[in-house]
């Protein structure tokens, strides 16, 4: 890894900007994410591994521009003291991209997952540096990934469903059957993600930059939509991925699921739960779910909500691109994740 830049103090020239993730994910996924966002404008990705011995640590040190931190025992010593490593998903995550924050030698630092990528759909650096204001958030919209009708061919095949604001009836219309299981007319989340001046006195969250209040507690940041950016998120990178995701849930301690889950994702889980008996009827499930069918084409036509964008990681990444194949990726998991095939495929 290379030193990081001095921080800019003119924040009014061209924005350098960055992101920051907490993964634990096939090496594929981080890599591709990784280099995917270096090879489109980023100047830094900071990386923290939630597994302290996960073995992608070496290859994404040799990445110039990525910043890896393991988070061991000694870093949550450090940032939590004696209560360590949070139970909460979102809490270490949180915990991290402030950390990431707090160091970044960048002018804008945005919160991701490994399987959400920023796709420009034009001059993203300019627009942040017309940001005047510096205790606004820049707010990423959200676009989900729908899996193609026939055989997935590679981890980014598909189209994509734009985030909605549908009343009711439309929204039974647009999404069917699924629509209670959606929010924003998403299945995972409509709020998109956002990021902050490094410099501004701003948290970033999961989801959106908090201030402090008047009284002491975080209270939600302003925000400007970005006009020049949208975030491509890839709710489970292969079918076995999401289930995977879906069998976690359940496995999370009640009280985090409780916290972690909102109504509509609860419901997902209850309803594929009653299909992930075996992996066969599972896959199918998600099928039901996530494939642009014809059916499923119409319906989002009918209110502009589907967008075909050539999202093509290997066109941009070149020589440094990861094996992108469905069936690496599934393997890689499944060793990383002993417990999946107890779980859901049997013997």
């Amino acid at each position: 890894m290379t030193s990081a830049p001095t921080r800019k103090t003119d924040l009014r020239g061209p924005s350098d900007w960055g992101v920051v993730m907490t993964v634990n994910e096939p090496a594929a996924l981080v890599l591709c994410n990784v280099r995917w966002h270096l090879a489109t404008g980023a100047c830094a990705v900071h990386v923290f591994l939630d597994d302290a011995g996960d073995p992608v640590a070496r290859e994404l040190g040799a990445i110039d521009g990525c910043h890896v931190t393991l988070c061991d025992d000694a870093y949550w010593a450090v940032h939590r003291g004696q209560k360590g490593r949070p139970a909460s998903q979102m809490r270490r995550q949180s915990i991290n991209a402030h950390v990431a924050k707090t160091a970044a030698q960048i002018d804008w630092l945005f919160h991701i997952d490994a399987d959400e990528f920023i796709w420009q759909d034009g001059d993203f650096a300019g627009e942040l540096a017309a940001q005047g204001d510096i205790s606004k958030a820049v707010n990423l919209t959200v676009l989900e990934r729908l899996f193609p009708q026939g055989a997935q061919q590679s981890l980014f095949d598909g189209s994509f469903r734009a985030t909605s604001a549908l009343s009711e009836t439309d929204a039974q219309m647009a999404f069917g059957e699924f629509a209670p299981f959606m929010k924003r007319g998403q299945y995972s989340h409509g709020a998109g993600k956002s990021g902050i001046r490094t410099s501004a006195d701003l948290r970033l969250g999961v989801h959106h930059a908090t201030r402090t209040g008047s009284e002491g507690r975080q209270r939600r940041a302003a925000h400007h939509i970005a006009t020049t950016a949208r975030l491509l998120h890839f709710d489970g990178v292969t079918p076995l991925h999401w289930l995977a995701k879906v069998l976690r849930y359940k496995r999370t301690p009640p009280r985090v699921q409780g916290a972690l889950l909102q109504p509509h994702r609860a419901a997902q889980v209850a309803w594929m739960m009653e299909r992930s008996t075996e992996l066969g009827t599972a896959r199918d499930a998600h099928h039901a779910l996530f494939a642009l069918t014809s059916d499923r084409q119409k319906r989002l036509e009918q209110f502009d909500l589907l967008q075909d964008i050539p999202f093509d990681p290997a066109a941009r990444i070149g020589a440094g691109t990861p094996d992108l194949s469905p069936a690496a990726f599934d393997a890689d998991l499944l060793q990383r994740n002993p417990w999946i095939r107890d779980n859901l495929i049997g013997d």
